[in-house]
């Protein structure tokens, strides 16, 4: 003789069994998320939100990549953000974009000096885009030289 209660009784059982289960599958994941996410904002925080006040437009995602790629991130948005500041780095004729910089920076470029470089120009009224002056800096030339050497000539007695 079977008792229909009974098994009703187990049915309801496993199902809350299973709910539970969801549920703290369900938590585990929030959690994670959430300690990923504090991590993340401890790492690149400051440096995001320094470019971000200054108007440099670089991506927490390209921070992140950054580090993958095995680029110093600091590099790269110190020298957005002097371009921005100087007034070249928005300007579609010189090119500077964060992905550029990067590949810059993994050619063993010094991403520091060419920036250097196009501001002097730029201030100095030449035409120097940023193509040139990478160009310039991985054929093993001092770009920045070059270019206060176009402004201020040096006279060889």
């Amino acid at each position: 003789m079977a008792f229909p209660h009974v098994s009703l009784l187990a049915a309801e059982a496993a199902e809350s069994d299973s709910s539970g289960a969801v549920m703290i599958i369900v938590i585990a994941l929030v959690a994670l998320i959430a300690f990923i996410s504090v991590i993340v904002l401890m790492l690149y925080g400051n440096l995001w939100f320094q470019a971000y006040m200054s108007g440099a437009h670089v991506r927490m995602l390209s921070l992140i990549g950054m580090t993958f790629r095995q680029v110093t991130p600091r590099v790269i948005v110190e020298a957005k953000i002097m371009a921005v500041q100087a007034g070249v780095g928005s300007d579609p004729q010189t090119g500077i974009t964060t992905d550029r910089l990067e590949a810059h920076y993994l050619a063993r470029g010094n991403v520091p000096n060419v920036i250097h470089a196009i501001i002097a120009a730029h201030r100095a009224g030449m035409d120097l885009d940023f193509d040139r002056a990478a160009a310039i800096d991985l054929a093993g030339r001092d770009v920045l030289d070059a270019v206060r050497t176009s402004v201020y000539p040096k006279v060889i007695d």
